[in-house]
């Protein structure tokens, strides 16, 4: 069984442009990603910032973020995009872009397999709200750019541009949206800062529209470059957290109609846990190593 997000996110590439086997080192094009600051309601006023060991960083909630592991050579980006190409052919745990389920609106698609990387990209019409996908850039001025098509990274982008009307930017994996500092609005162009809690040392629980961040295992394929997920539903009481995402194992949702799985919440002195296993059960044997959640930062 596959699992999840696992290519950097800095993957368009123009009808004119760079050759597809560089894909892994393209960077987002200036204007494709926005945000808007006034519509995450939830968002915990602004916490201090870090002081203990660990990456510090602004408007962090708690303390030990590791260090991002250092980038990947052209090399081995070129080596990791060609072996994503082939693992598209199959077989796949479910047919490329099947619609696994829909969360507020988000359309939740199959990836084949979580190695499969398709050099496709889709689109949000801000007027229609309707996703399209295209193998270059349509130069569509109403369209605007969510990501490679059906990773992880894309969906976190396409519920937040459909739900929030923000959008993050470019990163080489999914992991590295922890560590991203600005977000923008989609109607204005105009930044606005990010907050993180860090899993097991956070003050503030998960919050419905957070992103539940994973950190990377580069031993093992399908934990290459982290996951990334996307909170639509939170009980402190029973603890667990409902997750909408794309990539993880490519299953149809637990629930079509509002969520792909629930993982474990834990509350232990004031700080909280999230732990890559259902409330059902103790273990998770395919599961990830969460890093922390990311936010909006609202109530300056």
């Amino acid at each position: 069984m596959s699992r999840h997000q696992r290519i950097n996110d800095r993957d368009w590439v123009s009808a004119s442009g760079m050759a597809l086997a560089l894909l892994l080192g393209v960077a987002l094009p200036a204007g494709l990603a926005s945000a808007r600051t006034d519509t995450a309601p939830d968002a915990a006023p602004p916490p201090a910032f870090s002081t203990v060991v660990g990456v510090d960083l602004p408007h962090t909630d708690g303390f030990g973020l590791l260090p991002k592991p250092p980038a990947f050579s052209q090399e081995d980006s070129d080596r990791l995009f060609a072996e994503g190409k082939r693992t598209c052919d199959g077989p796949c745990v479910t047919p490329f872009g099947t619609v696994l389920g829909v969360a507020d609106g988000a359309e939740g698609r199959s990836n084949c397999v979580s190695t499969c990387i398709r050099p496709e990209y889709s689109f949000l019409d801000r007027t229609s709200g309707a996703v399209s996908v295209h193998a270059d850039d349509p130069k569509q001025e109403n369209l605007r750019y969510i990501g490679v098509t059906y990773q992880c990274v894309e969906y976190a982008r396409k519920w937040w541009m459909k739900n929030l009307d923000i959008t993050f930017g470019s990163v080489d994996s999914a992991n590295e949206i922890l560590y991203l500092t600005e977000g923008k609005n989609l109607e204005t162009q105009q930044p606005f800062p990010l907050a993180r809690s860090i899993n097991g040392a956070a003050r503030r629980p998960p919050r419905r529209g957070d992103l539940v961040v994973y950190y990377p295992d580069r031993a093992d394929p399908e934990w290459r470059h982290g996951h990334a997920a996307v909170v639509v539903a939170v009980d402190l009481n029973q603890g667990y957290v409902a997750l909408a995402e794309e990539n993880y194992d490519n299953q149809p949702w637990q629930n079509p109609q509002a969520f792909a799985r629930q993982i474990r919440l834990f509350e232990v002195g004031g700080r909280y846990t999230l732990l890559d296993v259902p409330p059902t059960a103790n273990r998770n044997p395919e599961g990830g190593r969460i890093a922390g959640w990311l936010y909006p930062l609202t109530g300056r």
